[in-house]
């Protein structure tokens, strides 16, 4: 009997019975007019297919890399081979043919060409069997984000990304021609999502922002995929790391629970995570940095890249985590809706989240006193009244209990789970200040 169309992942549960595959030529390997070995890729996987018949062999003369088939015939069991099962005693159908040749090659394990020939011909190179685990990952990832946000009752909004008013302050906003005005690309939901807590008190968005930053870096894009949660009814600062150290956990452990042999597949560790990350403040890291390394960066308000790599290895080394959360940041560095610490008031309440040597969460307490925001805002030169600020500020004019916020780079954070290089393999189609393509 005729099997539907299945997937490579299934041929163990069809060993010498009918089966049919759907999906693209990924190589053609010709032995001789009789015999030929085939490769399938589909959403899944590759598949191997023996062809057998000169005139099904036929079939596939002048068709490239990419032809569009379906195979169907008696799947059989291997033992000392790359691929477990494959399809033999076949039947091919080609149903769009390729002659465009590839340019460049995929049928390897590594894409052989340097980064900006991957790039300009991101359309192909996604196809990659490694592109396609990446990006498979970064969609479990964000499922699982989505599910401890449901679990806990965050409520998802989408808020505008268009604003009147940079929620990150100047120096790093796009700017745009709105009609007869100027606007902004947002920086952050920063504003929307505090607006929302009087109303559903937990919410959380999983979009897009937009940092007119130096990207020619390993660790920047301009454009951004950020999950953004906002939270109140907070007893104390502690709170928001144990929900943070929870958050985290639970994304990691159910990540490789569901996807850990594409993981392996990837060469990816498992990252050590206890329940209770190590915490250690700005100062203390500045002079642990000193001590260990001879490298004194104890005027600094903010780490650098060397400190957070370091931090995260002598963690890793001394505390059996590749997490590490430094808190305490100076007051002085603080953005106006920060709220300044109850018993030291130099320092800020927010900390920052390091995994595997780059930061991948900010979070902090929100000032949410109304007169006590309007006097940060005139302190750092900004403009209290200005139209942009008024529903913002208006949220706190209208009952606005103790809050907290955290901004979660989310491809970041897929990098450090596969110790991939630069934070744009993590983005489908990273944009930093060379490449609005494709």
């Amino acid at each position: 009997m005729f099997k539907e169309t299945i997937l490579s992942w299934q041929l163990e549960n069809y060993v010498w019975q009918q089966a049919t595959l759907r999906g693209w030529l990924h190589t053609l390997r010709s032995v001789s007019a009789n015999l030929a070995f085939l490769i399938i890729r589909d959403r899944n996987w590759l598949a191997q297919i023996v062809l057998e018949d000169p005139e099904e062999i036929k079939k596939l003369d002048g068709c490239l890399l990419w032809t569009v088939l379906t195979a169907t015939w008696t799947v059989a069991q291997m033992t000392k081979w790359k691929f477990l099962f494959e399809i033999q005693k076949w039947s091919i159908n080609v149903i769009r043919q390729i002659t465009y040749p590839s340019p460049i090659d995929i049928s390897k394990d590594i894409i052989n060409a340097d980064w900006e020939t991957i790039h300009e011909n991101k359309v192909v190179a996604l196809r990659h069997p490694r592109q396609m685990k990446i990006f498979k990952i970064a969609a479990i990832v964000e499922k699982h984000m989505r599910a401890f946000r449901d679990a806990n009752d965050f409520t998802q909004i989408n808020s505008p990304k268009i604003i009147w008013f940079p929620t990150e302050g100047w120096a790093e906003v796009f700017e745009i021609d709105y009609f007869d005005r100027k606007a902004y690309l947002a920086q952050s939901p920063q504003f929307y999502k505090q607006i929302m807590v009087p109303i559903f008190e937990r919410v959380y968005e999983i979009g897009r922002a937009y940092r007119a930053e130096k990207s020619n870096t390993s660790r920047h894009t301009t454009e951004v995929l950020m999950l953004d949660m906002e939270m109140w009814f907070i007893d104390s600062f502690d709170d928001i790391i144990e929900m943070t150290e929870k958050f985290v956990n639970y994304v990691l452990e159910e990540t490789w629970k569901e996807a850990e042999k594409i993981l392996l597949d990837l060469w990816a560790t498992k990252p050590l995570m206890p329940t209770k990350y190590p915490r250690i403040s700005v100062n203390d890291l500045h002079e642990l940095m000193k001590k260990e390394t001879w490298q004194d960066f104890t005027w600094e308000k903010d780490l650098n890249a060397a400190e957070e790599k370091f931090i995260c290895e002598y963690s890793a080394k001394n505390r059996n985590s590749d997490l590490v959360i430094v808190d305490w940041f100076p007051r002085s560095d603080a953005k106006f809706y920060h709220h300044q610490n109850e018993k030291n008031p130099e320092i800020a309440d927010r900390a920052d989240l390091i995994f595997r040597w780059v930061e991948i969460i900010t979070l902090t307490q929100r000032e949410v006193n109304y007169q006590r925001l309007v006097d940060q805002i005139t302190s750092q030169w900004l403009d209290a009244n200005h139209p942009g600020l008024k529903h913002y500020l208006d949220a706190f004019k209208y009952g606005m209990p103790d809050e907290w916020w955290f901004g979660f780079g989310v491809a970041r954070f897929v990098q450090k789970i596969i110790w991939l290089e630069n934070v744009k393999e993590a983005e489908l189609f990273p944009r930093d200040m060379q490449r609005v393509t494709p």
